[in-house]
């Protein structure tokens, strides 16, 4: 599935490129808005529509009860009615018109809708995670530094074990999560010590590491009970909505209940059972706005 995803990379960029032709061309003057604002809008545009395409095929992958069928028209149309429009606007000969109105219109109409849908989807997620979310994904993106990786390697997976747990998460990084879980295992008592951590140690870096990490059916049924109490110690800890902020408290709420449904699903063969665990969590954050 990833690699298909990837591959459509590769193909917006060429269609990127296409209809900044096609913009240098004319073929969006009808919108009667001046030539850097058209360059912009289509950029802007050819990312919605990528944005939009990568959506659908991720619905056809895993369609849950819907069927596939409603999906693959969209996979396939979008790309396709964008390269027509293209070809019709640079060459009229293949048309009637420079660019007929039964494809620019629909064409049109889904581009504006998938960058309204883009603009809500990235305002409502700003909104949530505000500037530091946003600082940690660009720092993700970035990746990390040959020196950074060096110094990983260097750490101690004794004494620097609950550091090594904070860089073993998703925002830190791939290469960076690889480097640091691999310095966690080469502890000659990595399981028992993770156990440690879990029951008496900083819950966040954790339960994200037992989240986060591939690890064995045996390591699963370990862990699973620990981090039950993890998440059990963490919510009779949450504080009282009148001794913190609203936006602490609605901060809380979302980590908490990623981490309890991804617990969940994780260790659903595990014979620990987190649905009275998590029923308690949204009683206590229920009145969280």
């Amino acid at each position: 599935a990833v690699p298909v995803l990837y591959s459509l990379v590769p193909m917006w960029l060429l269609l990127m490129a296409a209809l900044l032709c096609m913009t240098a061309c004319g073929g969006f003057d009808w919108l009667r808005l001046g030539r850097p604002a058209l360059y912009v809008l289509t950029i802007a545009t050819t990312l919605s529509l990528a944005a939009a395409t990568f959506v659908f095929i991720g619905l056809y992958i895993r369609p849950g009860m819907t069927p596939r069928a409603l999906y693959y028209p969209f996979v396939c149309a979008v790309p396709l009615a964008t390269l027509l429009l293209v070809l019709v606007s640079i060459n009229p000969g293949l048309s009637s018109g420079s660019a007929p109105g039964w494809l620019r219109l629909p064409w049109a109409i889904f581009a504006a809708l998938s960058m309204a849908a883009c603009m809500v989807f990235a305002g409502n997620w700003l909104i949530r995670n505000g500037v530091t979310g946003l600082a940690q994904q660009f720092v993700k993106l970035a990746g990390s530094s040959q020196e950074e990786l060096a110094a990983v390697a260097e750490m101690d997976p004794d004494r620097d074990f609950d550091s090594l747990l904070w860089r073993a998460n998703h925002e830190t990084g791939t290469a960076m999560r690889e480097a640091a879980t691999a310095r966690l295992r080469s502890h000659p008592e990595f399981l028992e010590r993770l156990v440690t951590e879990l029951e008496t140690g900083d819950v966040e870096p954790a339960v994200a590491f037992v989240c986060d990490a591939e690890l064995t059916a045996t390591e699963l049924k370990q862990l699973a009970r620990p981090s039950f109490k993890a998440m059990e110690r963490w919510v009779n800890r949450l504080p009282a909505p009148n001794y913190t902020t609203a936006s602490n408290l609605r901060k809380l709420r979302r980590w908490g209940a990623k981490m309890l449904n991804a617990l969940s699903e994780k260790l659903a063969g595990t014979g620990v059972d987190f649905a009275p665990l998590l029923e308690e969590f949204k009683f206590k954050v229920e009145s969280v706005n």
